[in-house]
């Protein structure tokens, strides 16, 4: 009985050791995660600035047709404002 509880209290640290390396390791594992992700989310690559620039240009171009159209006097100039702005979409 005395060999058997001399083994198994032997054999506790053994057996523990990969669960404590496991909890050990996590938090550093789950820090270095989060940097990578933070570095990637602040970083922009050449087709995310193309993009971005794409919309603004797009906007720009809505802001000017929805003011010549504002402008309009009569259902000519509104048509005229349309082909102007729709021709290159």
């Amino acid at each position: 009985m005395r060999a058997t509880s001399l083994l198994s209290v032997a054999l506790v640290p053994l057996i523990l050791s990969g669960c404590v390396g496991k909890i050990v390791t996590a938090p550093f594992r789950a820090a270095g995660t989060v940097v990578e992700t933070a570095v990637d989310a602040t970083t922009q690559t050449q087709s995310e600035r193309e993009e971005d620039l794409g919309r603004r240009v797009l906007a720009d171009r809505k802001k000017q047709r929805d003011l010549c159209l504002d402008a309009a006097q009569n259902k000519q100039e509104r048509r005229n404002c349309k082909d102007a702005y729709e021709s290159d979409d």
